[in-house]
């Protein structure tokens, strides 16, 4: 819900010259049509061109190139955070009938997918960087918006116009990435409109964005504090009716604070979290790839490469666990286990160029020349640029082979 306010209050910051069908939006879109043409494997680039799709209302161009880039990378968080705004573009009142829980039936099916498209993004990287589409590449001209920190600490007589600013200014920065300023709106906000009221009555949708704000800001203290409010506050709810012994959201939690605790490098806790997460929820594969993640950290590669496989099995339309699994093999020492994984995960994604060229590594570490020069000349011809010491490299071993 925020999101799709905050989405219309960014757009509304913008000036004249940034709106669709500006000279400066053509030139954008085309240039980044040249950079997807030059480079097709590049997520990052497509995902770009899919926000100037956007902001040109072409949806069906956009949903085109949005589902290309969680081809080319299914983690690719804000893609899906995207696809989850789908359904509101083409029926800009959905919003509303959903807030006031009216939603024709013929249109419940797309709001149940965006929902499970928004809960898939969180749940691959809660901080990643979810920039509302819109203010993505902002033209010449465009308003910028700060917090004057002189203002915040005289705000004391500013009364509760101050203060409501102070939470449009949270949510809006947030949705602009710009999380010192966000998470800075969120604590005085709090300070002014909660004074020496105790952290529990702070409302839900507060915490998770001060929470998240502060994590992106690595101040991990404050982002614990808040994630373990919301799991404590949302364990109690589910106690009071035994019909929902395991409500979704509280799930949620519970991973997201296991995630700022091993961003916070307290590996203890982010084990027993992800661990406790898995048991709440066996379809939650990426507290598996986090777990593998943090036992190939330690090299402790049993667990690493049983949890990856944990992972394979609980996704199994993730090419980039396989992937994963076979750099764990290659590094335990297991370079034929290592190419059948990597030759699989090749054959379910072709597009992924770090999956030729860590095969071509181990083809030679197999002593398989043939092999390897194929697997080299295939992440040559893909033309991923943004590899470009490994493209280097590639090409040096290729050499040699030859």
């Amino acid at each position: 819900m925020w999101r799709r306010r905050t989405l219309l209050t960014l757009m509304a910051l913008i000036g004249a010259r940034s709106l669709p069908g500006q000279r400066w939006l053509r030139d954008s879109t085309a240039a980044l049509e040249a950079r997807v043409a030059e480079d097709s494997t590049d997520a990052g680039t497509s995902y770009r061109l899919a926000i100037f799709y956007y902001l040109a209302k072409r949806y069906d161009d956009e949903q085109r190139l949005l589902r290309r880039v969680t081809a080319l990378d299914p983690r690719y968080a804000p893609a899906y955070l995207a696809l989850a705004d789908s359904a509101y573009e083409r029926r800009p009142k959905l919003y509303e009938e959903v807030r006031r829980n009216r939603v024709p039936r013929e249109w419940q099916a797309a709001v149940e997918r965006s929902q499970r498209m928004q809960r898939q993004a969180y749940l691959i990287d809660p901080l990643a960087d979810f920039r509302v589409r819109g203010t993505e590449a902002p033209p010449e001209g465009v308003v910028t918006i700060g917090i004057d920190r002189d203002m915040l600490n005289a705000a004391s007589d500013a009364g509760k116009v101050l203060t409501d600013y102070l939470l449009y200014l949270g949510l809006t920065m947030f949705y602009a990435t710009r999380y010192e300023l966000s998470y800075e709106a969120f604590r005085k906000y709090v300070e002014r409109a909660y004074g020496t009221k105790p952290h529990d009555s702070i409302p839900d949708f507060v915490l998770w964005f001060r929470g998240l704000a502060a994590g992106h800001r690595g101040i991990y203290n404050v982002a614990i504090e808040d994630f373990q409010t919301l799991l404590d506050r949302s364990l109690k709810e589910e106690r009071k009716d035994s019909l929902i012994p395991y409500p979704l959201r509280t799930n949620d939690y519970r991973y997201t604070l296991a995630v700022l605790h091993q961003a916070a490098r307290r590996p203890a806790d982010a084990l027993r979290l992800y661990q406790e997460s898995i048991a709440n929820d066996l379809g939650l594969y990426m507290a598996h790839v986090r777990l593998a993640e943090m036992y190939r950290q330690f090299k402790m590669w049993p667990q690493a490469i049983e949890e990856q496989q944990r992972a394979i099995a609980t996704n199994p339309d993730d090419p980039t666990a396989q992937y994963e699994l076979g750099v764990i093999l290659a590094e335990t020492g297991k370079p034929a286990e290592a190419e059948e994984q990597l030759r699989q995960a090749m054959a379910r994604n072709p597009l992924d160029p770090r999956i030729p060229y860590r095969l071509g590594l181990v083809a030679q570490q197999l002593n398989k020349p043939s092999e390897a020069r194929a697997a080299f000349e295939r992440f040559i011809a893909l033309g991923a640029t943004r590899y470009d010491r490994q493209l280097a490299d590639a090409k040096q071993r290729l050499a040699t082979l030859q």
